[in-house]
């Protein structure tokens, strides 16, 4: 039991993180309709901007860390201003591919500037262990929890409490009417951006702690996918239940069976269950069934 709860609770944890990072997708989706292939490499410059100001320029965390965050809110104003809005009313397909090209630039940037090696990110997380359920857990696993759980609190209110979250939630159901009743379709689509880069590039910076920061290692940040799926492309709580039963999933499963396939069982577990999803539930568990009346 001990040596389950060995992989159970760290899993939890990260998984968390992976909700925090499918949470971008979500905001994204659900309010432009578009599914953001760059979310890999948004997940990876939050890292590398930590490298940068903490690292680089030698800023303190608690300066560097708000300093990150209006850096990643840049990146998802510049995103939407230059490559996304001149495709408003293009067909979707289109604006989809747009967003891989994205990722593909900044993976580019962060070879040219960082290359291609692993680099540690400084982490403000403390890694001393504590015991959880008896089992020692490094503090740095309980803060991802929490800030997960913060971020999770606060884009709920703010699509149901705030006064442009719900313009946001009304532009997604129905563009044209809500431009009709003068919302900003522009203002709106801007800001589904900044809250994604802020909300993935938050996971991602805790994530690279662990993991160190990689051009290529955007597929990490794609994993959330299988959460999204998951949980319902539409819905925030959805993805914050999946978040840990994937995270979970991957530690158990690489945690027994490893040993016995050569590793790098975890590397694959969440996309097993991607396909899962598509094939059985494609909307996931709480996703928006839509039906159209001819």
């Amino acid at each position: 039991m001990e040596q389950f709860l060995t992989f159970l609770i760290p899993g939890i944890f990260v998984g968390m993180v992976y909700a925090l990072i499918a949470m971008g997708f979500v905001t994204i989706y659900r309010t432009t309709g578009v599914l953001n292939l760059a979310q890999g490499e948004i997940f990876l410059i939050a890292g590398y901007f930590m490298l940068f100001l903490v690292g680089g320029i030698g800023l303190s965390f608690w300066l560097a860390i708000p300093v990150m965050l209006g850096m990643l809110a840049l990146v998802g104003v510049i995103t939407e201003r230059i490559a996304l809005r001149p495709l408003v009313g293009q067909p979707i397909m289109g604006i989809i591919l747009m967003t891989l090209g994205i990722g593909a630039f900044l993976r580019g940037v962060m070879t040219l500037f960082w290359t291609d090696l692993v680099r540690p990110v400084p982490s403000v997380f403390p890694l001393e262990g504590v015991p959880v359920l008896g089992v020692m857990i490094s503090q740095a696993y309980l803060w991802f929890g929490v800030i997960a759980l913060v971020v999770f609190i606060g884009l709920w209110l703010f699509f149901n409490r705030t006064r442009m979250g719900l313009l946001m939630k009304a532009a997604a159901d129905a563009t044209l009417l809500a431009q009709s009743c003068g919302v900003s379709v522009n203002t709106v689509t801007r800001m589904s951006w900044i809250i994604s880069c802020i909300t993935v590039g938050l996971g991602g910076y805790m994530l690279t702690t662990i993991t160190g920061a990689q051009p290529l290692m955007g597929a990490l940040g794609l994993r959330s996918l299988a959460v999204v799926l998951a949980g319902g492309m539409e819905s925030i709580g959805g993805v914050m239940l999946m978040g840990p039963v994937v995270g979970a999933a991957e530690f158990i499963f690489a945690g027994y069976f490893d040993p016995f396939v050569g590793g790098a069982l975890k590397e694959v577990i969440a996309f097993v269950l991607l396909i899962f999803f598509l094939l059985i539930r494609p909307q996931g568990l709480f996703g928006w069934r839509i039906i159209e009346r001819l």
